[in-house]
This record gives structure tokens, C-alpha cells and sequence, in this order.
């Protein structure tokens, strides 16, 4: 897309989904307060490059409860548009926001004021969360937080042209493809594309969305093993630790299909033994993702420290009691056999 700030929009897919009440004090306000929670919530991946450096927000597309989409040539049409947009950075925190009514830019909200100001009124959002597994359906909407923000009206948008309207345009008409460059340079990628095999990559290379929480899932497993294990090699206790705690971080931000083909593809090169032992330990995050999902998705959305404790804690908990799988010794000699054991709470250093 040409224009002055260089965009990426992808979608981001969940296991767990969000949704929201919208209460907006404005007195002539053209929709009463919405009474139920709105689950159309379209959460999308916005990479700029701006002067050359690299930034990342999530943006949150929240319709209103009768916005009926019209589509053009098998896309969706932007111009009639009726809802709210936010944009968070990547430490939750409110970037900015839209407010459209029939296509225009009536509000902007967040910190900065935008426009010439003909009412200032609060918009309080009460976020729910509910959390969906394949094949077990999905938990009760669960209140997490109300945030609450002015709103400043404007006789005029100001906003067309800039990047938070270009990506709203972008992601309600069906999204970008990734800048394969700029994806390279946010943290953890280009460590997770070297080590990819050929399979994984041409997976990856067709969704390209998908490679940033990828990066980050591999990212946080490795960190986690390095934290607990002090170490980081293929047959021990802590393969098992990180190869569990990787497949559910992932469960948690594609659910569980999408995982299954990640963790697949990523053993497929793997030697036998290794493959028995992986495929399993990835088995064995997925079903301890399935068995606190509820749990997960009680917990703050702005708070992803939190859930990632929560899958720690029962990853860990499982390969102390021996439910996962690891290969003795970690590292034989020359033409000695390897054997496959069940693990145990040894070899941690923290």
C-alpha cells in the first residue's frame, strides 16, 4: 500500500475470543447502549515500518450489533462501515481509536485529541473473554475488565489517509500480505525461520500471518527451558517441558487444528525415536491446554504474563508426575542404545 507510513494487516487467529458491551454517553448519540455482549470482534496484526523502524499493534475492530456488511466483488465493502476500532500496542496498552457511523469518522479516543471538538463525552467498554476449544465447544463469556475512555467528537475525521483508517480499510476488506522483510526484524522470527524445515516453510510462506505468534510461542518455550533446565537439548526432561509449553501456547493463540499442523509439520524430519517422543510431549500440551482453557480465559486480556504462569504451572506439574516422554541417555556414546522413559521432576536449576 503507498502511503506515507509502509502497513501490514493480518488477521490474528484464537482459541480464545473477545467480546465487549459497549455503554457511549453521548446524548445524541444515534444507538442506545448495547445490553448483550457483542462477539463480532475482528482482531487483526498491524505492522508499520515508519523512517525504517519496525513497529507492531493489535487492532480490535468492534461492530456494532446491526452493522450489516455489504460486499463488492467477493469483498467487503468499507464505506458503510458503524463501530468502534482500537489499537493496543504489544503491551496491551491503548494506542488509539475510531469511532464510525455510516461509513465516517465521527470520534477519535485515546490520548490524543483529534479534530475540532464539539462534544467530549466517556466511552466505558466492559471486555468479556471466552475461551473455544475444537471439539469441546467453548466456556461462558467472562467479564475481565472495563476500560473507560474520552471521547471527542469532530466536525471533521482528520483521520482519512492516516494509518489507523488505512488499516481498517485493509483489514475489513480481507487484509494484506505480510512484508516478508519487515516481519524478519520483529523479535524472535528470524531465529524461528532458520530453524524451520522445508515443509514448515512453505506452510508458513502461505500464511504469513500467522509467523509473528509462531515466533513468539517457539520464543517463550525456549526461554521458559533455558529459565527452568539451564539448558536446552533434545532428549531430556526439558524437551519434554519445552515441547509441551510450546504447543500450548499455541493452542492458546490458534487453537487446536491450527496446532496440530505446526507441531506435525515442525517433527516430521525428526528421527524416529524423536518423533515418538516429541509427537507426544506436543500431545500432551495440547490436552493440558484443553483442560484449563476455562481458566485461561478468566484471566485479564491485557495480562498474557498471567496465562502463560497458568500453562507453566500445569506443563510442569505434568512431567514431574511422569506424563511426558524423554530419552535415556540425553547423550549416548558411540553405539550405545537410547531408551524411552518417562519424566521426573530432575534436572531442574531453578
Amino acid at each position: 500500500m503507498a502511503v506515507e507510513d509502509e502497513i501490514v494487516v493480518a488477521p490474528v487467529l484464537s482459541g480464545n475470543f473477545l467480546g465487549c458491551r459497549i455503554k457511549d454517553g453521548r446524548k445524541d448519540k444515534r444507538k442506545p447502549d448495547e445490553e448483550s455482549v457483542a462477539g463480532r470482534i475482528q482482531r487483526n496484526l498491524v505492522v508499520r515500518k515508519v523512517r525504517g523502524k519496525i513497529e507492531a499493534m493489535e487492532m480490535r475492530t468492534v461492530f456494532d450489533g446491526d452493522y450489516e456488511p455489504t460486499v463488492k466483488n467477493g469483498k467487503v465493502d468499507p464505506s458503510n462501515f458503524e463501530g468502534k476500532v482500537y489499537f493496543f500496542d504489544m503491551s496491551g496498552k491503548l494506542v488509539n481509536g475510531l469511532i464510525y457511523e455510516e461509513g465516517k469518522q465521527v470520534a477519535t479516543f485515546g490520548p490524543n485529541k483529534g479534530g475540532r471538538t464539539s462534544d467530549m463525552v466517556e466511552v466505558c467498554t466492559d471486555w468479556y473473554h471466552q475461551g473455544c476449544v475444537a471439539g469441546y465447544g467453548c466456556s461462558g463469556w467472562v467479564y475481565q475488565e472495563t476500560t473507560c475512555e474520552m471521547v471527542y467528537i469532530g466536525q471533521s475525521s482528520g483521520g482519512t489517509g492516516t494509518v489507523w483508517s488505512n488499516s481498517l480499510d485493509v483489514a475489513l476488506t480481507g487484509g494484506s500480505d505480510v512484508l516478508f522483510e519487515a516481519m524478519m526484524q520483529l523479535p524472535y522470527v528470524s531465529d524461528l525461520w532458520a530453524n524451520l524445515n522445508n515443509t514448515e516453510k512453505e506452510y508458513f510462506e502461505n500464511r504469513k500471518w500467522l509467523i509473528p505468534q509462531a515466533a513468539f510461542a517457539r520464543g517463550t518455550a525456549i526461554a521458559l527451558t533455558f529459565w527452568f533446565y539451564c539448558q536446552d537439548g533434545d532428549n531430556g526432561n526439558w524437551n519434554a517441558f519445552k515441547h509441551a509449553v510450546w504447543t500450548a501456547i499455541l493452542c492458546m493463540q490458534f487453537g487446536t487444528s491450527t496446532t496440530l499442523q505446526i507441531t506435525n509439520n515442525h517433527e516430521l524430519e525428526s528421527p524416529p525415536n524423536q518423533q515418538e517422543m516429541d509427537l507426544h510431549n506436543n500431545g500432551l500440551g495440547i490436552q493440558i491446554y484443553k483442560s484449563i482453557s476455562a481458566s485461561i480465559a478468566s484471566l485479564p486480556a491485557n495480562s498474557p504474563g498471567l496465562k502463560i504462569a497458568l500453562i507453566v504451572d500445569n506443563v510442569m506439574a505434568a512431567i514431574k508426575v511422569g506424563l511426558g516422554k524423554r530419552i535415556l541417555p540425553e547423550e549416548p556414546l558411540p553405539g550405545q542404545t537410547q531408551t524411552m522413559f518417562w519424566t521426573n521432576g530432575t534436572n531442574r536449576c531453578h
